[in-house]
């Protein structure tokens, strides 16, 4: 498989401004040397994201995610290395040079996966699409035709059918060269414990979910039998992954800074109101609303209105997803309604006139908690009264705004005659201890960087120790500092590294200076295909020293040295040499002096 000129990529790298970037997935401040946000990979109240325009690089200290350009939209927009780079080319608008020849290196192969099974899923779709089509067919067709849909809206959504066969589409996909592996592989297909491999999904009508890119990533099937489960959704794959897409976005991206998003949770919802003109519209994918796809939503749209189903069920995942959404800073709406059970069939009965009517008179997030509330309490009984304010208050302390919040907090004074003051007070009391509790969490996370987001048990020996922070600021030194480098090929030996990592990190960094004579630490992040040891060195290239960096630097080779040969002369004298061990102790002492 042919791949990119390091030239192209170091022109993408060029081109791309790290900071520049980010802002349009986080609100960035700048704070010193580095710029600071909300960690967009993991849920946080008090920013712990750095952004450091120098290096080009980005690290969290809550989850430990780090890395530079490349990283960044693999993690944000779910893509592999290859994928990244057209994507970051592309906004760049730099034109990529293939370089012959053959490769074996991870990304390739990933890559080679990737759009394998993109392949896979494209056929797919068509063959479901074409089923659809064939006489048949009549049990899709017929409940297609009770729903409503029109021969448009089934093009536009390239909704399919799988029939009630074992075998169906892998017979096809067989015949066009994949193997039945290949689409266990893909989720197209499943294997019992006997080692049968049939089709996944058979006798449902079938709706591909497609990304914003215009990839066909997954499926979800409607069952048109008895089947137990109503719907059916594709495993988690190479190119997939539930809880980072939405049903449909493809479509409404276009309209959702405009008109805002409206989430709803099933397809035919979707595809209900899609036909019906209302087109900015999506869904999650069968299971609850999660932090990625809450961050997804902020991206796309300008604000999102909630509209789950009316029964307890639906209004108590709105209730989650009201909070996801608002810790994700978007702005959250409610959309209500009464004599249906979900939007589909609202507007199959009102018609679309009368839910525009509802998007108009949807409810500010916090009042429709409220108004739902009170729905539970009698407020003319006082003990009620009270249970209502002390659960009223757990719904404002979460608000940000205090103009907001003050509102609110007159507007329940007025509704229970208690006064602002004893309402306000109770407020600002779970206000303080949640916030308490957030802090003590981010500087117990703050205080312990080297804490990767990938498994390194028993590569890094002593981590956290004072030898571990040393090797750490050795190796930061001999990256960014000329002079350091060159002292590190007189001095510095491999083995004075406590584990493999840093010596690992060690021999790659003497080889890139040695190959660079302009060193940048974004560009040795993206030669670095280890997962692990590319975390290692994110965390440690983003140490910031200030000082004599030559004195640093002999300050550290005397300190790791000397821990080595302390270790030696342990070994020599456990196996009894005690004169050799002796002498080492002895120059060490002397050097103490």
């Amino acid at each position: 498989m042919a791949r990119y000129k390091q030239s192209s990529i170091n022109e993408v790298s060029r081109r791309s401004d790290l900071v520049e970037l980010v802002s349009g997935y986080v609100h960035l401040k700048r704070n010193g040397t580095s710029h600071v946000g909300l960690c967009p990979f993991h849920k946080e109240k008090t920013p712990s994201f750095h952004v450091d325009e120098d290096k080009q690089l980005f690290y969290c200290f809550g989850c430990g995610a780090g890395g530079n350009v490349y990283d960044f939209v693999m993690r944000a927009e779910n893509l592999d290395f290859v994928d990244a780079l057209r994507f970051l080319a592309q906004r760049a608008s730099v034109t990529l040079e293939e370089e012959h020849g053959t490769y074996n290196s991870n990304h390739d192969e990933e890559a080679l996966l990737r759009k394998r099974i993109l392949e896979m899923n494209r056929l797919a779709a068509r063959h479901f699409y074409e089923n659809l089509l064939k006489p048949e067919a009549i049990s899709a067709q017929s409940y297609m035709q009770r729903r409503g849909l029109d021969k448009k809206t089934t093009i536009k959504f390239g909704i399919g059918y799988a029939p009630d066969q074992w075998t169906d589409l892998r017979d096809y996909m067989e015949s066009r060269g994949y193997t039945a592996e290949e689409l266990v592989t893909a989720g197209l297909a499943v294997k019992n414990e006997k080692g049968r491999i049939y089709d996944k999904f058979r006798n449902r009508l079938m709706f591909p979910i497609i990304d914003v890119r215009g990839n066909v990533v997954a499926f979800g099937g409607r069952t048109l039998g008895e089947d137990q489960a109503k719907y059916m959704n594709s495993p988690e794959t190479p190119v997939f992954h539930k809880g980072r897409n939405l049903f449909a976005l493809n479509l409404a991206k276009q309209v959702g800074m405009k008109e805002g998003l409206i989430l709803v949770e099933g397809y035919m919802d979707v595809v209900s109101l899609y036909q019906r003109g209302i087109t900015n519209v999506v869904a999650g994918l069968g299971t609850a609303l999660t932090e990625e796809q809450a961050r997804l939503l902020k991206r796309y749209a300008s604000q999102v209105y909630v509209c789950y189903d009316g029964d307890e069920a639906g209004q108590k995942a709105a209730q989650k997803a009201i909070a996801l959404l608002g810790e994700a800073e978007n702005v959250v709406k409610v959309i209500s309604f009464t004599g249906a059970k979900d939007p589909d069939e609202y507007i199959l009965k009102k018609g679309p006139e009368s839910f525009r009517a509802l998007i108009a008179e949807a409810h500010e997030s916090v009042e429709y908690q409220l108004l739902r509330l009170r729905r539970q309490y009698d407020l003319y009984d006082v003990s009620q009264k009270i249970t209502f304010l002390g659960e009223a208050a757990k719904i404002l302390a979460e608000i940000d705004n205090e103009v907001a919040r003050e509102a609110y907090i007159k507007r329940l004074s007025v509704e229970t005659d208690i006064t602002t003051e004893a309402i306000k007070a109770e407020v600002l009391k779970l206000v303080y201890y949640r916030n308490r509790k957030q802090v003590k969490k981010e500087l117990y996370n703050a205080s312990t960087p080297e804490r990767l987001n990938v498994d390194v048990s028993g590569v890094n020996q002593g981590q956290g120790t004072a030898t571990y922070k040393t090797e750490r600021i050795l190796l930061n030194l001999i990256f960014f500092h000329r002079r350091a480098w060159e002292l590190a090929q007189e001095i510095v030996q491999p083995e004075w590294f406590s584990g493999e990592m840093h010596r690992e990190l060690f021999q790659r960094i003497m080889t890139y200076r040695r190959d660079n004579e302009e060193v940048r630490a974004s560009d040795f992040i993206t030669r670095l295909s280890e997962e692990s040891l590319k975390q290692a060195a994110v965390s440690l290239l983003y140490i910031q020293f200030e000082g004599d960096s030559v004195q640093a630097m002999r300050e550290a080779v005397i300190k790791l040295e000397t821990e080595y040969l302390k270790k030696y002369a342990a070994k020599l004298a456990g196996e009894g040499n005690v004169k050799e061990a002796s002498e080492i102790y002895r120059k060490i002492n002397e050097r103490r002096g």
